[in-house]
């Protein structure tokens, strides 16, 4: 089984660069196990180490009002890449320790599945957990004659081939030469986002679990049968909450107010809710008929049916009161 590294020697530079005082600390909740661990091997770096106990949502979800009510000089994000740059905050990715053995073995699995189906030219995504497996992999299969490509996204990605939960745009990109996508990862975040962002094949290699499958077309017909009712549901709405997220890398004011002036334009009301975690228990007793979140996408396209409130994003808004066609619907990635 591989093994989440977790290098702390560039953190422990950067603070002592910095002449730290007092440190931020922000971790997934999968490293939780290893907080005491990481205060330990920081605290020789900064004079007061914090460890941030909210969940993380990602490098979208930074601690910049916890920096400035803890006079902290420093964040250090890990596991995370960056998608915003700033001197006072290092990103530390953590990474899965692949050997050469395991590479190969994952690549003969998901060749065995290519041959299956036909396929010659593949996209090549991971997350920043495994992304920097994708050149190793790449020659492996050109020896086989699979051509692989790796994607460059927008400025919200940090390295070739890498996927975020609210940007695929390094798949986008090279649609037209590609017979399939594969994703090198674990669990189904991410490839479901890809199932938002394209029509062809996506396929899931697990170098965890060892396996590699496909995540059919049923599940994308069936997860657009859904957006699509409910954007006729929310096509009869009168009133609408804007909600904006005042989280660092999820804050769309410009389009709420955007959005807030295309529905007064159509003579309904629109009103703006401001919050960081987007909540529905929050929004007990606001009385509108279609909640619209510009915070992040996948609030939407993952837990949509878990609300008992109607909630669309921007595009499906826009749709619903006539701004726009559905053929333009999309998943409202964030693209920098």
């Amino acid at each position: 089984m591989p093994e989440l590294i977790v290098d702390l020697t560039e953190a422990k530079k950067f603070l002592a660069a910095k002449v730290s005082k007092c440190a931020i600390v922000q971790i997934p909740e999968g490293l939780k196990d290893r907080t005491t661990w990481i205060i330990d091997e920081l605290k020789g770096s900064s004079e007061n180490i914090f460890v941030k106990m909210d969940p993380c949502y990602g490098a979208c979800d930074l601690p910049l009002n916890d920096m400035k009510a803890l006079d902290a000089d420093s964040v250090i994000h890990i596991g995370h890449g960056p998608i915003h740059r700033n001197k006072d905050i290092l990103y530390i990715t953590c990474y899965y320790n692949l050997t050469r053995e395991e590479i190969e073995q994952n690549a003969k699995r998901l060749l065995k599945e290519l041959q299956k189906r036909n396929v010659n030219s593949i996209a090549l995504i991971a997350n920043a957990q495994y992304n920097h497996v994708l050149p190793e992999l790449k020659q492996i299969l050109f020896r086989e004659g699979i051509t692989s490509h790796i994607g460059t996204g927008t400025s919200r990605i940090a390295t070739q081939g890498q996927v975020l939960g609210c940007n695929y745009t390094v798949v986008e990109s090279i649609q037209p030469t590609v017979d399939a996508n594969v994703y090198l990862g674990d669990g189904y975040f991410h490839p479901q986002g890809l199932v938002f962002s394209t029509k062809k094949p996506v396929i899931v290699v697990n170098p965890l679990h060892g396996t590699v499958e496909e995540i059919g077309e049923k599940n994308r017909d069936r997860f657009m049968r859904k957006r699509f009712a409910a954007i006729a549901k929310a096509s009869e709405a009168k009133s609408f909450g804007l909600i904006v997220s005042v989280k660092s890398g999820q804050r769309q004011k410009e389009k709420a107010l955007e959005l807030k002036k295309a529905i007064e334009r159509k003579g309904l009301k629109a009103y703006l809710l401001e919050m960081d975690l987007v909540n529905e228990s929050y929004m007990m007793g606001v009385k509108v008929d279609c909640l619209v979140n510009t915070a992040c996408n996948r609030i939407v396209l993952d837990d949509a049916e878990n609300w008992k409130r109607l909630i669309i994003n921007p595009t499906e808004c826009l749709i619903a009161i006539g701004e726009k066609k559905w053929e333009e619907w999309s998943p409202d990635e964030f693209l920098h």
